[in-house]
This record gives C-alpha cells, structure tokens and sequence, in this order.
C-alpha cells in the first residue's frame, strides 16, 4: 500500500479523517485512531489509548502481557509516553486493504474488550485460562 492508498481505504470507512502526509487522525465510531506510516523503515502502526487502564497495577500489566500472548493476535498492547495503547504493526510493503482494515478492527476490538475478555478477535492461541 501507499500512503493515498491508506487514505482510499478510510474513505471506505469514515466520513472525515486528518491526513499529515503519513500521520493520521480519526474518530472510529467513539474511539481516536491514530496511523503513522514510515515508508523508510517499511511499516505501519495503527493504534488507540486505552482509558482508565491504571499503569501501576501489576495484575494488570501482567494480564496484558499475557493477552499480548494468548489473546490479542495481531494488535497488542503497548505503552507509550504514559498512556497504554491498543497496536497493530506491519510492515508497510506487503499491507493490503482487508489487512488494514482487519488491523483496524483488531485495535477497536482490543481497546473495546480491555478488562474483559483481552482479545482482538473471537479466537485464542494457545494457553490456558491459568496463570
């Protein structure tokens, strides 16, 4: 994809969007999006804030490394000057555009289901409901 491909692709899916030749803002239903494209280093983020998440919960991170593992796919979780995000990475060259859009969904899916199920998709990899 390039970067007029991405903004191709968010047409499809809101009525406006911030475009600063590479950096992205949006709103997606309730929720901030954010999209950087780096060409050069041949990769893409999108990502969301996580509201509410205390940071100084160990349970909690630990339950977020854990998702990132089990439960959130494509799209993980990550801190980011202070504020927990919701992620997803690719690399830039080989994205298409159900891949951005599932990795869009995948983001709003993990924001939507912190503190509850922790997944990006219906589906588990592995693990065990254990500790």
């Amino acid at each position: 994809m390039t970067n007029a491909d991405i903004n191709d692709a968010l047409r499809k899916l809101v009525d406006d969007f911030v475009d600063r030749d590479g950096l992205w803002s949006l709103q997606y239903g309730d929720l901030p999006i954010h999209i950087i494209s780096d060409p050069p280093v041949d990769r893409i983020r999108i990502f969301a804030p996580v509201s509410g998440a205390d940071l100084n919960d160990g349970e909690l991170l630990y339950r977020l490394l854990r998702a990132n593992f089990e439960t959130a796919l494509d799209a993980r979780y990550c801190i980011w000057r202070g504020t927990l995000f919701a992620a997803f990475m690719h690399p830039f060259a080989a994205l298409d555009e159900a891949t951005f859009i599932d990795g869009m969904e995948q983001v709003v899916t993990l924001v939507k289901t912190t503190g509850g199920t922790f997944s990006s998709t219906g589906l588990r990899f592995g693990g065990d409901s254990g500790h």
